[in-house]
């Protein structure tokens, strides 16, 4: 479960989204220099990072969950249960990559969407690679550039399928034109009050404030995140300045955090909970996050990493003392 959102302010564009597992993930803060050798390799070549990348990554391996480049180019990898598929065998012609690697040649290789349109389609996706361990897993990507356009790719049998994405929203499945068709059922929703309406000759008036959002669904289901986030984004001011647009990019995530204890999966017994939840900002192209066990948001900037010339593993604080 995840939910990715971007919108953007006065000087730039933000771009963030929540993580929900229903397992501890080793997670870091990842920084990966342009020029590094070995970051991206199938069995054919290894193309070297072509941009600074700085994200989360899991268990001290060099993949990106998320991210932005130097460029400003932001990425979200989301999970899409049930409906990614995946290529059995390598194609020739094609970069053939498992789900991982493909998304770190995007983010790492294309300075923006356009260029993230005509990369995709020279990747082939693959349901295994050549180590037992390099799988493909349920996912699916959403890009947004520092001029806030935004794409969504979605693996069907190997391809990655591209969609237009001007809600500046992701969640999980189903396909993201479902979730497209799925708003038109919500399309009285707005954010100014409703103050009355007449029912058979009888006026009503409001109980209080957010009439107009009245039947903004609350679940944590993807349509429902969905539908939630979407109706933020867009009622989000377009003038906000840098520091009220990053807060307010945590605030509409905030939307989606799942306590603890609130979705339990009676199969594997485990709970689904937010385990972490960034924001990314173009103006200066920073990274925030804050965690489960630790509220405070923590700031990170390629810039302080630019002369760096080998991957690092920041160090972040994932608990808090109170």
């Amino acid at each position: 479960m995840c939910t990715t959102i971007g919108f953007s302010y006065k000087e730039g564009i933000v771009f963030g989204r929540t993580l929900e597992v229903g397992m501890p993930l080793d997670n870091h803060i990842l920084f990966v220099p342009k020029n590094l050798r070995g970051f991206i390799q199938t069995a054919e070549t290894d193309f070297p990072s072509k941009y600074d990348v700085l994200g989360t990554g899991f268990f001290k391996q060099p993949l990106f969950g998320d991210g932005i480049n130097e460029m400003g180019l932001m990425g979200s990898n989301n999970l899409y249960p049930g409906y990614a598929t995946f290529a059995e065998h390598p194609v020739e012609d094609k970069i053939n990559l498992t789900i991982a690697p493909a998304f770190n040649y995007l983010l790492n290789r294309c300075k923006n969407v356009e260029e993230i349109r005509v990369e995709s389609k020279k990747l082939v996706i693959l349901a295994k690679g050549k180590s037992k361990d390099d799988v493909s897993t349920q996912q699916h990507f959403f890009f947004m550039d520092a001029d806030g356009n935004g794409i969504v790719l979605q693996p069907k049998e190997g391809l990655l399928l591209t969609h237009d994405n001007p809600y500046g929203v992701l969640t999980n499945a189903p396909e993201f034109p479902w979730h497209v068709t799925n708003l038109r059922n919500y399309i009285h929703l707005q954010p100014e009050n409703v103050n009355q309406n007449n029912m058979n000759g009888v006026s009503i008036s409001k109980f209080g404030e957010g009439s107009g959002m009245a039947g903004l669904p609350g679940d944590f289901t993807p349509p429902s995140r969905f539908v939630r986030a979407a109706s933020f984004v867009s009622a989000t001011p377009k003038d906000l300045e840098r520091n009220a647009a990053i807060l307010q990019g945590f605030r509409i995530l905030s939307q989606a955090d799942i306590p603890t204890g609130a979705v339990i999966d009676p199969v594997e017994k485990h709970r689904d909970e937010t385990l972490y939840t960034s924001i990314m900002d173009t103006k200066k192209k920073a990274y925030f996050i804050k965690f489960h066990d630790n509220i405070n948001i923590q700031p990170f900037y390629l810039d302080d990493y630019k002369d760096e010339k080998e991957a690092l593993f920041l160090t972040i604080e994932k608990t808090m003392n109170l």
